[in-house]
């Protein structure tokens, strides 16, 4: 692992329906597993927070269910809820910045398409800075050791 490696979370939000958000995560995980970079992943429901003690996903990606009205003409979305696809990773800057551009193309493999998508979704990342980080993904460090 190169010495700038650090712990990144990159976070992939989407307003889905549970089989959809099931078929994403898939979609990132064979994704992740194809990279050399430790990494876990996770998926957050609507109930929880953008980490311990942070905005509710609900509010946080509050745009995503207008995205999807927008593009459906009030129609009913059924079970559609919001979710949040994380990944810690060790990587460089670089490498997780490739990997986010990645990851948000299982989200929307075609980036020129006619708007909305038709599973709105808004990617973000945290960087390695206080505990939170180092609680939760701090172990990857110890998979490049042994």
């Amino acid at each position: 692992m190169p010495p700038e490696s650090r712990l990144y979370e990159i976070q992939l939000g989407v307003y889905a329906t549970q089989e959809d958000v099931q078929a994403l995560a898939d979609g990132c995980a064979r994704l992740l597993d194809s990279r050399p970079w430790p990494h876990r992943l996770s998926v957050a429901g609507q109930g929880q927070t953008t980490e311990p003690g942070g905005t509710p996903l609900a509010e946080f990606y509050d745009d995503l269910p207008e995205e999807w009205q927008y593009g459906h003409g009030g129609a009913d979305p059924g079970t559609r809820e919001i979710h949040e696809i994380r990944v810690g990773v060790l990587a460089s800057r670089q490498q997780m910045d490739i990997l986010r551009d990645e990851l948000s193309r299982v989200a929307c493999p075609d980036p020129d398409h006619a708007s909305p998508c038709p599973t709105p979704w808004a990617s973000g990342y945290t960087e390695a800075e206080g505990e939170y980080l180092e609680q939760r993904y701090g172990d990857l460090r110890e998979s490049v050791n042994t």
